[in-house]
């Protein structure tokens, strides 16, 4: 089976010598625009200018609140570029916060509001832009900042690199400005059973807290959640669950971000989680979502997630470049109809000269007839055979 996830990437055409390693990156709650570490360069696009202001924008409850920040949050609005944040201690904005009046945040919908003082109530509100002019103002927010210090705050976030035997479990912490022990809980009931190792975290901000747990039971739903405890007390964060994938099946992937991009070449990359399987990976990339070149390919085999990288030249300067990343092997399609709906175990092959592939399926109903064809994938497409039944025996 094939699977991809796609990327994009701006080529620096100019001034490289700026920086050493041109990234892209921000962090979740300050999503500005930090470039490619060259001046002026960016994505755009042509096209007629928009005919009127943009509606005022929707400004909806602040999330991660901490003693001396928050993070203001609002809707998109249609036709809009960008948005400007204001953030004041009083509702009738007569004064601001400094740095927070009539600030351009570009074309996101949060912003961390930094600076603060603890146990004070602010008051937040923003416009939508764009070529024609400035929305008015959205309702107005407001948010009390924590005390100095008190129990830690958690949040559990969702799971990510789910695999068939491994996960990473996910969350935040704000200390409180005290000393505090985080870690996980997790089990196949909301009894957990299991605890990751304790990490140690101080400060007032909100800290991206992860943890990679193994000897996972394959195609099980499992539960967790983080605990926090300080000096003022212990607080648990939502119960959250994940559900691991079977021992064998298609591959997994995940494009990332492009990494040492200079005018003529750049690094892709991404991870791949083979589902057990031998399995082919590579990248694809050009400048349309048609692509048209590809890079070698990589051979990869477990049940974890790996990373991927392929460097790339020969490229176009100041050109922007679409990518994603590809993983085949080799299965059959079955059912009682040409929607099949069932896979069997995947297999890779490789040469030049037909080869022989067979696949064990159990499970089956008595007396029925099935359809199944066979699927075969590589960096120049995916083939179908054509389809094909049998009929199980009577009982």
């Amino acid at each position: 089976m094939k699977t991809f996830a796609r990327y994009l990437f701006i080529l620096a055409g100019a001034l490289l010598g700026v920086c050493a390693i041109c990234t892209a990156q921000a962090t979740d709650d300050q999503q500005g625009y930090n470039g490619v570490g060259v001046p002026d360069v960016g994505a755009f696009e042509f096209g007629e200018l928009p005919a009127t202001i943009p509606s005022p924008p929707i400004a909806h409850p602040a999330t991660y609140i901490g003693s001396n920040s928050f993070t203001a949050n609002w809707s998109s609005v249609s036709g809009a570029t960008g948005y400007r944040l204001d953030v004041s201690p009083n509702n009738s904005f007569s004064t601001y916060v400094a740095g927070y009046h009539d600030l351009n945040v570009g074309n996101t919908t949060s912003r961390s509001a930094t600076g603060l003082n603890a146990s004070t109530t602010y008051y937040y509100r923003v416009r939508a832009y764009n070529a024609s002019g400035t929305s008015g103002n959205s309702n107005v927010v407001s948010v009390t900042t924590l005390s100095p210090t008190g129990p830690p705050v958690v949040i559990t976030n969702p799971a990510t690199l789910i695999a068939s035997f491994s996960a990473t479990l996910n969350g935040s912490v704000d200390p409180h400005g005290l000393t505090t022990t985080v870690h996980f809980q997790y089990g196949t009931t909301i009894s957990y059973g299991s605890t990751t190792l304790s990490q140690i975290k101080t400060g007032n901000t909100y800290q991206s807290i992860s943890a990679n747990v193994s000897g996972l039971t394959a195609n099980t739903t499992y539960h967790f959640r983080l605990v926090a405890t300080n000096s003022a007390g212990t607080r648990y964060g939502v119960d959250r669950t994940f559900t691991t994938l079977t021992a064998t099946g298609p591959p997994v992937v995940t494009t990332n971000p492009a990494s040492l991009i200079a005018s003529f070449s750049a690094t892709l990359n991404g991870s791949a989680d083979p589902h057990g399987l031998p399995t082919t990976v590579y990248f694809q990339y050009g400048t349309t979502v048609s692509y048209g070149l590809t890079t070698a390919p990589q051979s990869k085999t477990g049940n974890t997630y790996q990373n991927v990288t392929a460097n790339i030249s020969g490229l176009t300067a100041s050109t922007t470049y679409h990518f994603r990343i590809v993983a085949t092997n080799i299965y059959f399609q079955y059912g009682t109809t040409i929607s099949y709906g069932h896979t069997s175990v995947s297999q890779s092959k490789t040469g030049n000269l037909y080869q022989n592939v067979s696949a064990n399926i159990s499970g089956l109903t008595a007396s029925t007839t099935y359809h199944f064809r066979i699927v075969g994938t590589n960096n120049s497409g995916t083939t179908y055979g054509s389809d094909r039944t049998f009929t199980t025996q009577p009982y």
